[in-house]
């Protein structure tokens, strides 16, 4: 209600909505003076339904103020009005209307002759609907007149009823102090006032309310063929008593689960399905009829919340009929480990409702997606002997497909359409060696190998390495990744405590027999006191005999002889390297056939013999 008592300062500080209007000696836009522009029947007024006028000062406003406040347990509506003359008689009329005006009527870009040619600010009035089961009785348009002679404070309200075209204007009704105030000021250039609507508009109950199209005016009187005399045509901030609350809570793909608290796994696919669940509650009335959507985004962050941008999920269309009420958003696949916020927009959609829209993207809308932990065993191959390599092979399973680009997806990811890519990173493999108290790694024996997602029958990753010592290992094994999807895991990493992973390198046990070898030869040495130099051959032959006889192991060879025959004579020699291996007696047969006709042959004879024992036992070990 108005706080200023008469001759205070009207209208009252903080009024939401200040309209200006043309003011003085000028031509201002307004309905035209017909049959048809009447009060009563200007909603069916056919085009041009505007000219322009000179209102007279008593009834040209300058500006006015609306507003509505809950007071009391009651809603209010505020209005107030500065006329161009402080003296004089008129009526001024406020008029609620809750469609919009027509989409001609663009006071703010069209040009005064558009909307002359074009423009019925009234052509969408409505009626009042009756109560239902379920709903109470929605009252229609009104309006309230104001007789402002000899500075009156008396107001009247007129309701519409009926169906457009046909609409019928209701009698006045007194609006007693019980249900309004009024004030104008000790100079009677400004007035107020307020007028208790739960009680004068909608029986008792606290209702949303909402006007989109609210027209102050100056007519002529308050009858249904009154005349408007000046009009402020603008278009109003849609005037509204009722709010909403969108509270959201980020689901799994059934629309009913959350998503827990520590996070939801990407699976090995590399997707997860989620949707955001948000109930709509409404405040400032005890009904209400709901309508509109709840549009959908979602942002990957490391931080903050998903106040603007994103990926547009999708909206979700109210069918429910009364507040609050819960709608799920379309499913989004989500291909990349990471921090997701959603946002929920919730627009009313129909201005009748008197029902503001709202939206959530608090911290609560936030939950994080978890990458998948592989599993990675690793096999040693065998024992080898000192000299050979050693081999281990890693078995890497449950790795999760690479996000996609855009990592945020609207349909169902393919995993083959476009192809999706594996998991990347390596496998590090290390040799340590073991001891009882150690396992320390062997100095170049770290391996990396390429990972191109889980093991298979074609994809193996194995490693070998050479040591040089002798002795006892282990292998362990290290996967690191190279994408969001899939942490990093090790295997026997430096612990040297898993026995499949236990590898030795041996030596062998040496062994050692002997075998004698002989290799005998035979030497001459031939004189000849006269005669002149020494020529022709010593012929040698060694039997495997006594006596010159039986199997020959060497020979016949003749060597040539030449040099001097006197003195020291001539010594010639065998060169033979075949060996003897066994034992036995041996014996030399030796010759000489002379060449120098001077000196004379030697025959052969048997005087070299040999017994040879050879004892080959020795075996170690």
């Amino acid at each position: 209600m108005p706080t200023d008592p008469v001759g205070g300062t009207i209208p009252d500080a903080g009024v939401a909505n200040n309209l200006d209007d043309d003011q003085g000696n000028v031509q201002e836009l307004g309905p035209l003076n017909s049959n048809t522009t009447k009060i009563g029947v200007i909603h069916n007024d056919a085009v041009p339904t505007l000219g322009t006028t000179n209102p007279n000062a008593q009834v040209d406003l300058r500006q006015a103020w609306l507003d509505i406040k809950r007071e009391g347990g009651k809603d209010w509506l505020y209005f107030a009005w500065e006329r161009d003359k402080s003296t004089g008689s008129g009526f001024i009329a406020y008029e609620f209307m809750r469609n919009a005006a027509p989409a001609a009527c663009a006071y703010e870009t069209a040009t005064d002759q558009q909307l002359i040619d074009n423009c019925n600010p009234w052509a969408n009035r409505q009626g009042g609907a009756p109560a239902t089961a379920t709903t109470p009785a929605i009252p229609g348009d009104f309006m309230i007149l104001w007789d402002q002679q000899g500075g009156g404070l008396d107001m009247k309200l007129r309701i519409w009823s009926g169906t457009a075209p046909n609409l019928v204007l209701g009698p006045p009704v007194d609006l007693t102090a019980a249900v309004s105030q009024a004030a104008i000021s000790d100079d009677g250039f400004f007035g107020e006032a307020a007028v208790n609507l739960t009680d004068t508009i909608f029986g008792g109950v606290l209702q949303c309310l909402s006007f989109a199209n609210s027209i102050p005016s100056t007519v002529t009187g308050n009858s249904d063929t009154a005349d408007y005399k000046d009009t402020i045509l603008q278009t109003i901030p849609p005037i509204s008593n009722c709010s909403t609350t969108t509270t959201t809570t980020p689901k799994l793909a059934d629309g009913t689960t959350n998503v827990p608290s520590d996070g939801a796994s990407i699976g090995t696919g590399g997707v997860l399905a989620v949707t955001d669940s948000a109930t709509v509650a409404l405040v400032g009335a005890t009904s209400g009829t709901p309508g509109g959507t709840v549009a959908f985004s979602l942002c990957k962050l490391d931080s903050g919340t998903c106040t603007s941008g994103g990926t547009a999920i999708g909206s979700a269309t109210v069918t429910a009929t009364a507040y609050p009420f819960t709608v799920v958003s379309p499913t989004a696949y989500v291909t990349s480990a990471g921090r997701y916020c959603w946002r929920a927009v919730y627009d009313d959609g129909n201005a009748t409702n008197g029902i503001s829209g709202s939206s959530d993207s608090s911290a609560g809308e936030c939950f994080v997606v978890n990458p998948v932990t592989p599993t990675l065993t690793t096999s040693a191959g065998a024992d080898v002997v000192l000299g050979n390599a050693v081999t281990d092979t890693a078995t890497l399973s449950g790795t999760a497909l690479q996000p996609m680009n855009p990592v945020i997806q609207t349909v169902q990811p393919s995993t083959t359409v476009p192809p999706r890519t594996a998991a990347g990173g390596k496998i590090t493999f290390t040799l340590y060696t073991k001891t009882a108290t150690t396992c320390v790694p062997v100095a170049g024996s770290a391996t990396e190998v390429t990972v191109n997602g889980d093991s298979s029958a074609t994809n193996v990753y194995s490693v070998s390495f050479t040591p040089t010592v002798a002795g006892t290992y282990q292998w362990g094994a290290v996967y690191s990744d190279s994408t969001t999807n899939t942490n990093g895991t090790s295997h026997n990493n430096g612990t040297c405590n898993v026995s499949a992973e236990e590898v030795v390198v041996n030596t062998v046990p040496s062994t050692m027999t002997t075998a004698q070898r002989w290799v005998p030869n035979d030497s001459a040495t031939i004189k000849a006191a006269a005669g002149g130099n020494l020529a022709g051959n010593a012929r040698f032959t060694l039997y495997n005999s006594s006596d010159c006889t039986g199997t020959i192991v060497y020979g016949p060879v003749d060597v040539p002889v030449s040099g001097p025959g006197t003195g020291n004579g001539t010594t010639v020699s065998t060169s033979n390297s075949t060996a003897v291996t066994a034992s036995g007696s041996y014996s030399w047969s030796v010759s000489y056939d002379s060449t120098n006709l001077a000196q004379d042959d030697i025959a052969a004879s048997c005087k070299e013999v040999s017994s040879l024992t050879i004892n080959n036992n020795f075996v170690q070990p």
